[in-house]
Parts: structure tokens; sequence; C-alpha cells
């Protein structure tokens, strides 16, 4: 086998190859995880993705089932420079970012290996895993760990993005939680990046994203967990209690003083999903949680207490369940757009957003084709204090003395032909959200990187001293820049355009 690849390379270093040429020799080299366009699973392998727009037609998929696979893949494709995309839950929705026209398609989804250390203090997962299957695999074990809050987003994507999870105001980031990544570089060869070895790389992965390696596994820090409690509550916007403007004014007030309060109760969390759907209805759905499994704790009892309730689904439940809850209202088969702006917790900043975001959506024509979702993500403060346990990350939020609001854009549509007037849209909610924090001097540069616009800069939100740094770790690990030239999907330093 290593000859064969060895004189293989050797041809293709003479001239630049198509992307036939490209495939022709990954079906040679690597037969058994080949999928070409004539493959029974190719169609299947190129559209499971959540959001139609990251849907295209790749010259040929790679589904690599080891480190050692995805060192002769990229071998081979660097020599050839070939273009490709990784997927890990293709959960990303802009087009290019996980998948790729012409060009190579590397699939994860055969790495899914999971194991738990003998001592329970972490476990091992690999890349290709959706969090869902993470978390129902250690259900019996009584662990947990943190990860994604929707079940089909993949683990590769979010350990390198930042990531939020129910977890938020007791753990952290999720990268504040990989104690180790197995990192496949440019050159093929397998490292492992953690606080002892390659420690510059592995502090750089903890937020920069597909710049410095293909991530094939992660070490991950576990903890005792025997279920928790939550669930959704569905609020209408419209009555019959209290009208519209009552409403988003009380649920203002109400989510401000929990995050504000967060530090006192750090097991219990929300997420808010103000949702305008095409056939005119308006809900706002408020996803609880307690991850100590106390049932209608104290600091949500604000929550539980808020007129207008047609939906209430908590109860004691495992992460796989919530987690799978919350897919729901955001589910696969869409054209979805997304953005992110961040902003301090402050009441008049949040109510002046809502009526923002209001006005762009009033001003589109087609709402009856449309479902606009507005989230709101709290980010505390104290979960900051996470990161340096484990030598820090690149997200530049250590300084931060201020409780966060992460504005995320989600909307969805079916008919392609909106495509334009959705991305108009979200720019002007991205500009609508951004001038709503200067108003009140509330606007942070910190863009969270796994819900940014294509459009967006979240590298340079990081700060200029993490994009020196990263761009000195891309150098070292990636000294001809085939993450920068090969792999176009996804936020690159390359690109990044910093102020």
């Amino acid at each position: 086998m290593k000859s064969a690849v060895l004189a293989l390379l050797a041809v293709a270093a003479q001239a630049a190859p198509s992307t036939g040429d490209c495939c022709r020799s990954l079906s040679a080299v690597l037969p058994s995880i080949y999928h070409g366009p004539s493959a029974a699973d190719y169609d299947e392998l190129i559209t499971a993705r959540w959001s139609v727009t990251a849907m295209q037609h790749p010259g040929c998929v790679v589904t690599p089932t080891s480190a050692y696979d995805m060192s002769a893949i990229v071998k081979l494709l660097t020599t050839q420079q070939c273009q490709f995309a990784v997927k890990s839950g293709g959960h990303n929705p802009n087009p290019g970012f996980n998948n790729i026209d012409k060009g190579v398609s590397i699939d994860l989804r055969s790495l899914n290996s999971t194991s738990l250390a003998q001592d329970r203090s972490y476990v091992s997962l690999g890349t290709g895993l959706s969090w869902g299957h993470a978390y129902a695999a250690f259900e019996k074990d009584k662990v947990a760990f943190t990860g994604g809050i929707c079940e089909d987003v993949g683990v590769g994507g979010l350990a390198v993005g930042g990531g939020q999870s129910l977890f938020q105001a007791g753990k952290g980031w999720v990268v504040d939680n990989v104690i180790d990544y197995e990192v496949v570089l440019a050159s093929g060869k397998i490292v492992h990046a953690n606080q002892k070895d390659n420690s510059d790389l592995y502090k750089a992965l903890k937020g920069g994203s597909t710049n410095f390696g293909i991530v094939t596994k992660i070490t991950l820090a576990a903890f005792d967990f025997d279920g928790m409690w939550g669930g959704q509550l569905l609020l209408a916007l419209d009555g019959p209690q209290a009208g519209h403007e009552q409403m988003i004014e009380t649920i203002t007030n109400t989510t401000v003083d929990f995050v504000a309060d967060n530090h006192s109760d750090i097991d219990s969390g929300i997420q808010i999903v103000s949702t305008y759907l095409r056939n005119g209805t308006k809900v706002v759905d408020i996803a609880l949680s307690n991850t100590a499994n106390i049932a209608n704790p104290p600091a949500l009892q604000p929550f539980l207490k808020l007129p207008n309730q047609i939906g209430n689904t908590n109860r004691h439940a495992s992460l796989a369940e919530l987690a799978h809850e919350t897919s729901l209202a955001i589910p696969r088969g869409f054209r979805y757009v997304t953005a992110s702006v961040t902003v301090s917790n402050d009441k008049d900043t949040l109510l002046d957003f809502f009526k923002a975001a209001d006005a762009v959506y009033d001003g589109l024509e087609v709402k009856n084709q449309i479902d606009w979702l507005v989230s709101i993500v709290p980010q505390p403060q104290l979960q900051e204090m996470y990161a340096r346990e484990r030598g820090g990350n690149v997200l530049g939020l250590q300084d931060v003395k201020e409780d966060q609001l992460v504005l995320w854009l989600v909307s969805r549509w079916n008919d392609a032909s909106l495509d334009s007037t959705m991305e108009d849209a979200r720019q002007k909610f991205i500009d609508a959200a951004v001038s709503v924090g200067k108003k009140h001097n509330t606007y942070s540069p910190f863009i969270y990187l796994n819900y940014a616009s294509p459009k967006q800069d979240p590298l340079c939100g990081y700060g200029a001293d993490n994009v020196a740094f990263m761009k000195k770790a891309a150098k070292k690990y990636d000294p001809t820049g085939v993450f920068q030239k090969l792999q176009p999907g996804g936020f690159k330093l390359s690109h990044a355009q910093c102020a």
C-alpha cells in the first residue's frame, strides 16, 4: 500500500490535476472509503446536511475510518493540490463551509468512536459523531460532558469553533473542556495537541476553526450525570393575557435579570427563540434547563410565570432527549441563513434590538414564504473563567467584564429564488443589531463563529493579539497554507480583513 501511494504521489506532483484526477487517485489508493458519483450512497452523502443551502456536488466523497486514513487522504490532496471540504455534522448552512462543488468532500461520519476513561474523568469522541449520538452513548454510564445544544450538530465543528452548551455557566465553552485534540496536519503527520504537547496548536484550535489541520478525535472532560430537568416553554406573542409589546418587554426584563444573576445558579440556563411563522403565528420558545436535575428551580420561576403560555414540556429527562427536542425548533430540510452579533446584557439594548429586528422583518415582502427566527443566547461572564484552567483559548473574551448576549438570526424558507432576498435581510439584521449595540455602547466585536454569516469576520473579533497568535501557529503547522488555499470553506486567517 505504501509504495503504491508514493508512486501515485510522484506522478501527481508532475502536473496540476483536475478534480477527476484527484478522485481517480483516491479511488486507487483508498477504494474501501471512496464514493464516486455512480456509487449507490453518493446522493445521500452529498445531501446529508442540515440546510439545503449547504448542498453542493463534489467530484467524489471519502469517508475516513481512522486518523491513518485521514493522513493518506491529506497527503494525496496536498501533493496533487486538490481542493476539498470537510464535513462533521454538516450543520453550518453557509454554502461551501462543509461541502464543495467539484473538489473532494471528506465526510467524517465513520470517525464515530466513543470511549470512557477508566476513572470516568474524560471521554474520547470521534469528530464524525453528532452530539446527540455522543450523549446517548454514555447514558448507561451516567456521565456527561459539554457539547452541542442540538442533537444533529457535529462534534468536529463545535470542538474548534467555541461551543455553546447547556453547561455554559457551570463549565464554560466546549473548547475549554477539551483535554486533547488528535490532529492530522497538512504534511499528513498525526499529532496530539494538549497542554503538554503542541500547546500552541492546542490553544489555537480552541476557536480557530479550520485553519490548522483536520481534527479526527477529541478527549473531553466528563463528569457524573444522571439526567436533568428541562424542556420548552412556548408563549404566544399576541394574547390572550398580554399583547405583543408587553410580552416583548416582559421577556426582555426577565431574560436580562436572569443572565445578570446566573452566577447564583450556574446549573440553570435558558435559550430563547422568537419565531414568526409564514402562516402569521408569532411565538417565543424558551428552552429551560437545570443540569442538577432540580425541577422548577427558583432561578427559572420568572419564566415559568410568564403570560400567554400555550405549551410546557419541562420534565426530568436525559441530555440526549433534550438535545433532540431542541433540534425540533430548527429542523433539517429548509434553506437557512445565519448571522450573529454580540452585545452586553442590557435591557434597553435588548428591547431596542427586538424592535430593530421586527423592522427588518416588517420590511420583507415575502413574509408568507419564510419563517423568521431570532434567538437570544446568554454568555454569562463567569463562563470565561474556565478557560484559564486548560491553557486559555483564542476567543478574546478573557478580559470581558460584563455578561453578554449573542443575538442570532437563523431564518428559513424553501424557495431557492428567495435566497438573495434572505441574504439581504441577513445583512440588514446584522447592521440593525450592530447599530443598536453601538447606540447603547454595548456592542462587542466578538462574533460567535459557528453562527456567523459568511460575510462576517469572526476571527478578527477575537482581537489583534489572538489573530497574530493564530497566524503564527498556522504558519508553523501548515507552512505551505494547505488549509488556507485547498480548503476554501470556513473562516480563513488569510482572508481575515481586520481593521
